[in-house]
């Protein structure tokens, strides 16, 4: 291992969770949940997760029931990251639950109205017409994620997120188009989730903060890039959710601004490749991001090419908190490095570490700060 570590020359961060905390991003799809299953502008149940009529409050008052902590911990183990499947996953096992509900009270009078020909944003208040509210609460869905669980134990990454679709057609009886993956409920998912996270809603969350005094992370950075280290960044966020936040947090300036790789450029890949790569999912857990940070001025094809991916980069270590970040490295044959900074805490960070190790990560370390004496570098 120590000589794993004298090879470096690149160091690639992921942010949330390393650098920058995810809890904007947990409350964001805790709020879509929210409207998409309370709202009256959708399916109107509006005391499934118990009453919260306040948006100021309602993420105190009944958060966890819309997303539980735990929930989060067993999607992250499972190298899932896009906070956007994320929010689709819930809503999903959310209707199940809720849709299962309605089919034995209602027959198959369901399947007809998620079947007219119209936008799913108007089914939705169509279908909770056929509800009775005071029969449907938060635990119906529960017992819906319970099964879910325990039928996918042994998968991860995309895997899980592509049994979803699956799951759903086996517990309601019928093939229902609306959830297929990247289909019209996960579109609905991300326009909602995003008008919440840019304050469109009519509430301002409250702006990304960092995991670590911000002093703190500037000093190692800076450390490390005077170390003579290169510095980038490989994040699921969108581009626009990584530049301004950075910068606005002094921490932009250490990062080499053609190694910033983002989900815009994910979407770019995927586009770019359509043809002859059809269907192919270029977020993490796939290495695409850590590819595209390490040579730049490489195009596309040639980074998905085989020859080029089964390459091993002893130059090059990624440093993420989560299931994904672990396999990505991997799968790129480059250096993972593990922080339990993020999600989990007490009990919840043992199994952090258990689960890292357990994906293959040699090197776990309490936070980004321990850095510069792993690799032997000394502060200013």
């Amino acid at each position: 291992m120590e000589k794993a570590i004298e090879n470096l020359k690149l160091l690639i961060f992921d942010l949330d969770g390393v650098i920058t905390s995810e809890s904007k991003y947990w409350n964001t799809a805790r709020l879509t949940v929210w409207e998409l299953i309370c709202s009256p502008s959708y399916l109107g149940i509006s005391n499934y997760f118990g009453a919260s009529p306040n948006v100021a409050t309602r993420l105190d008052e009944i958060g966890d029931k819309i997303i539980s902590k735990s929930f989060i911990y067993e999607l992250k183990s499972r190298a899932i990251n896009s906070n956007w499947d994320l929010t689709f996953f819930v809503v999903c096992l959310h209707l199940v639950g809720i849709v299962s509900q309605i089919k034995a009270s209602s027959g198959e009078a369901w399947q007809e109205v998620l079947n007219q020909d119209m936008p799913l944003s108007q089914k939705l208040p169509e279908l909770g017409k056929l509800i009775n509210q005071k029969d449907y609460n938060w635990q119906l869905s529960d017992r819906a994620i319970s099964q879910f669980w325990n039928a996918t134990q042994s998968l991860t990454g995309a895997a899980v997120l592509d049994y979803v679709n699956y799951f759903v057609n086996q517990e309601l009886g019928a093939k229902i188009n609306c959830f297929d993956p990247k289909g019209e409920l996960w579109q609905l998912c991300y326009q909602n989730f995003q008008d919440w996270y840019e304050g469109k809603k009519g509430y301002i969350l409250p702006d990304d903060e960092t995991v670590l005094v911000v002093d703190q992370i500037a000093a190692t950075l800076q450390t490390l890039y005077n170390g003579g280290y290169k510095l980038a960044i490989a994040t699921g966020r969108p581009r626009q959710e990584v530049i301004a936040p950075m910068a606005a947090l002094g921490l932009l300036q250490y990062f080499d601004s053609e190694r910033i790789v983002t989900y815009d450029e994910v979407l770019a890949a995927e586009a770019m490749v359509t043809d002859s790569h059809p269907g192919i999912k270029l977020g993490k857990p796939h290495p695409f991001i850590i590819f595209k940070a390490s040579h730049p001025d490489i195009s596309v094809g040639e980074l998905l090419a085989k020859d080029f991916q089964f390459n091993h980069r002893q130059e090059i270590a990624y440093i993420g908190d989560a299931g994904s970040d672990v396999v990505a490295a991997k799968t790129a044959g480059c250096l993972a490095i593990g922080v339990l900074t993020g999600f989990g805490d007490g009990d919840a960070k043992a199994k952090k570490r258990q689960m890292l190790g357990d994906l293959g990560c040699k090197i776990i370390l309490d936070s980004i700060l321990d850095l510069p004496e792993l690799l032997g570098v000394k502060r200013a």
